[in-house]
């Protein structure tokens, strides 16, 4: 029988991944009363669960253990839980994973299994994963690695942390699937975008059409770019009186065109080159909120890197309510709750707010700002540049090279 022994803490990724590897016989989750209150070992199975790995108890055999730490900083403490979880399946192969917990933890959990492997008490191996390559499991013994095959989903990585997809998988593939059919129009429109919105509503209107659906009228529209109103005519199937559109909108037709073009934009971008940038799970229009919470945001763009969450906020027009570039201190806000070293976030705009009116170049505390919140910034020459040229793969990675800007 193989057991897999975890330290548990706010970090549930190498904890999921290695159970994902080795697939134990039976799971010993370390917990202490801090992790208890968290309720990380509800979630990290929670997550199991999402990813095909049903650790509950099946026909009376017990197949995990949460075994209750009280001082998680005591040596002493640490040890007594080790022997106690130890107890449990004396005759069994162990594999100890020492990533996770408080450094005390961790060192007294490789001193007390360490001890044991080296007086042939026990047959296992003591693995370590680094934070920055999550998949890679180290054997602390003789120094091999492996790697995890497994790929977290988002919806793996947001139950491992006690939050969830809000919008069902049919919602989302319906989404997505327009989106594939209108991202050709939503490039033709990046291409030529400016710093105003393309619809011309105030707020009520806007509103209203956002979820009602909008009859076009000649003052509604504010481009007369030929190629982009060719693009939008044939996508949303609308007609051309004297170059200008007219005909009926539905409500997704009024959210393309209020923004969310931007969205489908960056989504199929993403979507068609996951594979060249290592990219996976590619979602548009994620609502997530915490279990139990009925408040929650809404993720334009998100997709898995390297076992890590990647969000990307997009915001098409002028942005006038927001000159001061306040969506940073949002967007910091939203990752932050997750208390995960690799959550990131890219914020893609093509508002004039962020730039020096003088200049052109990014005002400095924006820049600032978003150096400081790991932030990347995609502006609108950028996303032009993008629309452009959407296979190049070399414009991909110089944009994801730097740190204020790119994808």
């Amino acid at each position: 029988m193989r057991v897999l022994l975890c330290l548990l803490s706010d970090q549930h990724v190498p904890n999921l991944l290695s159970i994902h590897h080795y697939r134990p016989d039976r799971l010993v989750l370390v917990e202490s009363a801090a992790m208890q209150r968290r309720e990380v070992a509800a979630n990290l199975l929670a997550a199991l669960e999402l990813g095909g790995l049903d650790y509950r108890d099946q026909a009376g055999v017990e197949r995990v253990h949460i075994e209750p730490l009280e001082a998680e900083d005591d040596l002493d403490a640490v040890r007594r839980t080790l022997r106690r979880a130890y107890g449990r399946y004396p005759g069994a192969e162990w594999i100890v994973n020492v990533t996770g917990g408080t450094k005390p933890m961790s060192i007294a959990t490789f001193d007390f299994f360490a001890g044991l492997i080296r007086r042939d008490v026990l047959s296992g191996r003591l693995v370590y994963t680094n934070v920055s390559r999550p998949a890679r499991i180290i054997d602390l013994e003789n120094h091999t690695t492996e790697e995890c095959s497994h790929r977290l989903s988002t919806r793996q990585f947001l139950a491992g942390y006690g939050f969830e997809s809000r919008k069902a998988d049919a919602k989302l593939d319906e989404g997505e699937s327009r989106a594939r059919a209108w991202w050709d129009c939503a490039r033709t429109i990046a291409r030529h975008a400016g710093s105003e919105p393309l619809l011309a509503l105030n707020d009520e209107d806007r509103k209203r059409s956002r979820d009602k659906g909008l009859t076009l009228r000649p003052e509604h529209f504010r481009t007369n770019h030929p190629e982009t109103v060719n693009a939008i005519a044939e996508c949303l199937s609308l007609e051309k009186e004297n170059g200008v559109l007219a005909g009926r909108l539905d409500k997704y037709g009024v959210q393309f065109l209020t923004g969310g073009w931007l969205e489908v934009f960056l989504w199929g971008l993403l979507e068609r080159a996951a594979g060249d940038l290592g990219i996976w799970d590619v979602r548009l229009g994620l609502e997530v909120g915490r279990k139990g919470d009925t408040v929650g945001n809404d993720f334009d763009v998100s997709f898995m890197r390297a076992h890590g969450l990647c969000m990307v906020e997009c915001k098409s027009g002028s942005q006038g309510h927001d000159p001061g570039g306040d969506i940073l201190y949002k967007m910091e806000a939203v990752t932050r709750q997750f208390r995960a070293l690799r959550v990131q976030s890219w914020l893609a705009t093509t508002s004039d707010n962020v730039l020096d009116a003088r200049s052109g170049q990014l005002k400095s505390n924006i820049a600032t700002r978003a150096e400081i919140y790991h932030c990347r910034l995609v502006l609108r020459e950028q996303i032009a540049q993008l629309a452009a040229a959407p296979d190049d793969r070399r414009l991909l990675e110089s944009l994801a090279s730097t740190t204020s800007t790119g994808i």
